[in-house]
């Protein structure tokens, strides 16, 4: 199920462990109104710790990374609301594996490993499991928090033909050529964007031929020009935020150029105004979601609401989006412990 009749579907990815919140079992569908009612389905046991998923446009293919010290990554058929496990899980090769992306036939998985300072990448077929790999070095000026490079996101730079790695630990996008698959997968880091130190890049989202990027660390959002492969600016999220060590999450931008950011320090949702052509991001709302530790975001297909992900509370908020300004909480879902919020095409 994708959108039907203005019902927009999501798949809620949760912790099993308890380690922040109280612990799942399994994922969960999340069916949000054209009128912004949402409703959950019940838990479906994919495995240990399916932290982060995935769904393909082009085949509707749901993956999962379960993130644990020996990462695995999973592929699931959805038909009728049933999930189906598409063969045999595979070891990503490093720890923690936090986030996964599909390329655009959805052949492949392409997986952040945080703890193991690795990319991998997946083919998608039941008898494979043969997986290349990339892996990073590098640190940051947070002896605590980067001292090794910590891979955060994977995404697909589909103009360039390449992959883009948002690493926490060592200040960069690194970039990846996707032209040699599925023989090799190609880092050498000449073309790999730095970002200013202490900025711990953990989520971006492309626009052209621009990157917003999240900087979870120092609490600013940053933008980069793809072609120049260069920061141009870094702009703060909500100066009127004490930081408390939590820092920034996940980020979305939305068809009327404004950019959401899960800020875990305010407990927030926030909204930034996106103009392309200054190159600039402006500060237009913050709006609590009434929970904790907001770990991911999504916007239902009509982006008249977003959906945040409160780890820490147990809980989902439903909030609406005005030309995509979040205005107020609308409801909130008590479900455990959920990290992720994948959207159905």
């Amino acid at each position: 199920m994708g959108s039907t009749s203005g019902t927009t579907r999501f798949w809620v990815g949760a912790s099993t462990t308890g380690a922040l919140g109280s612990p799942a079992r399994g994922i969960r569908p999340l069916d949000v109104a054209a009128d912004g009612t949402a409703t959950l389905g019940e838990p479906v046991d994919v495995g240990p710790n399916p932290m982060y998923l995935a769904v393909s446009p082009a085949t509707g293919m749901l993956g999962i990374v379960h993130e644990q010290a020996d990462g695995l990554v999973s592929t699931w058929t959805i038909e009728d609301d049933v999930v189906s496990a598409f063969g045999a899980p595979a070891r990503t090769g490093a720890g923690d594996p936090c986030h996964l992306v599909f390329d655009e036939t959805g052949g492949w998985i392409f997986v952040a490993n945080y703890s193991g300072s690795r990319l991998s990448a997946h083919p998608v077929a039941s008898d494979s499991s043969t997986a290349l790999t990339a892996d990073f070095d590098g640190s940051g000026p947070d002896r605590h928090r980067q001292e090794a490079s910590h891979p955060h996101q994977a995404v697909i730079d589909v103009a360039r033909d390449r992959l883009l790695v948002p690493d926490l630990g060592a200040d960069r996008i690194r970039v990846l050529s996707l032209a040699g698959l599925p023989a090799e997968l190609a880092h050498d880091g000449a073309d790999d964007i730095a970002l200013h130190a202490g900025a711990g890049p953990r989520h971006l989202v492309v626009s052209g031929d621009l990157a917003i990027v999240a900087n979870e660390l120092d609490r600013t959002a940053s933008i980069v020009d793809l072609t120049a492969g260069l920061e141009l600016a870094p702009f703060p999220v909500d100066a009127s935020v004490e930081a408390r060590g939590l820092g920034l999450s996940a980020i979305r931008l939305t068809r009327d150029g404004i950019v959401l950011i899960g800020d875990r320090d305010a407990d927030a949702l926030v909204a930034l105004r996106f103009d392309a052509d200054a190159r600039t991001l402006e500060h237009v709302a913050s709006v609590p979601t009434g929970g904790r530790h907001p770990r991911d975001l999504h916007v239902t297909h009509d982006e008249r609401f977003a959906l945040v992900a409160d780890q820490g509370s147990d809980s989902i908020a439903v909030i609406a989006l005005d030309g995509g300004v979040p205005t107020e909480v609308l409801a909130t879902l008590e479900t455990p412990a959920p990290a992720c919020l994948a959207r159905m095409p």
